[in-house]
């Protein structure tokens, strides 16, 4: 399955009627006292937002070229011939079609909301009902949660790819071999994996999990090719006050209360 290429005829047909939108701006990472954000952003003509990561963002020669990297390609074009950009193989190009296709997603649950399950409270651990008899898998290091998964799993397992990270020593379980997710019995999975290709290969080892969910601010997209891969949810950024969302983004400081957590369930 060419999960990008799923995602792109999704959103053309769920926002059909929406794809005349322009694109209006195209914003680079901004700096910030700790580094470069490892996100863009694309605004619509309808003040719509769409968030996508950097898979560069931690290159020097990938980030130079990004901030070389010629944004009219993007801005100006209409939302439905920009979102073949995501098809690309070009990362700046992939880059900015999966945040065009967020902004039409953003768009999208803004005038139907009630055309998706979703869920703006619970937090991951609750939402997969983790409990001292499972065993939880990380695809991608997700700092901010390991200490609370860890009081609450029987055990932990991190699946990395970056060597520095593997070489580490840690109090749960850092792996390189996506065959341990075979003893999961919850999968949780950075959006990155959409961006790179390596979501669909990677779900064919959690053959253990009874949820496996999805989770990253670039995951705002309608997730119904996900879904039909098994994805028991998707959690994204939901924008709630647009203004001051782009005014923190470009001023590199922390996105606060301009945006929320946003689950898409799957029904059933």
């Amino acid at each position: 399955m060419n999960l990008r290429k799923a995602l792109v005829g999704s959103i053309r047909e769920k926002c059909a009627g929406k794809l005349h939108l322009k694109v209006d701006r195209f914003i680079k990472a901004s700096q910030k006292e700790t580094g470069v954000s490892s996100f863009s952003v694309v605004t619509l003509e309808n003040g719509s937002i769409g968030i996508s990561y950097n898979l560069f963002h931690r290159d020097p020669e990938g980030l130079r070229r990004y901030r070389r990297w010629d944004a009219r390609q993007v801005v100006g074009r209409q939302s439905g011939e920009a979102l073949d950009l995501f098809l690309s193989d070009d990362p700046f190009e992939k880059t900015a079609g999966l945040a065009v296709l967020n902004a039409l997603s953003h768009d999208y649950v803004r005038r139907h909301p009630g055309g998706y399950r979703l869920d703006f409270e619970t937090d991951a651990a609750d939402l997969v009902g983790l409990d001292k008899a499972k065993t939880v898998g990380l695809v991608g290091y997700f700092t901010p949660m390991i200490k609370s998964l860890m009081e609450r799993a029987k055990e932990v397992v991190v699946l990395e790819k970056d060597q520095g990270l593997l070489a580490g020593s840690y109090p749960f379980t850092m792996t390189g071999d996506p065959r341990d997710l075979g003893r999961c019995s919850t999968v949780m999975i950075t959006a990155t994996t959409v961006l790179n290709d390596s979501l669909p290969g990677l779900l064919a080892y959690c053959t253990a999990a009874d949820k496996v969910i999805v989770m990253g601010p670039s995951a705002g997209f309608l997730p119904d090719a996900l879904f039909s891969l098994g994805v028991y949810a998707v959690g994204g950024a939901f924008i709630d006050d647009p203004a001051l969302f782009l005014q923190r983004f470009e001023s590199g400081i922390k996105w606060g209360d301009s945006a929320r957590k946003m689950w898409f369930l799957r029904k059933g």
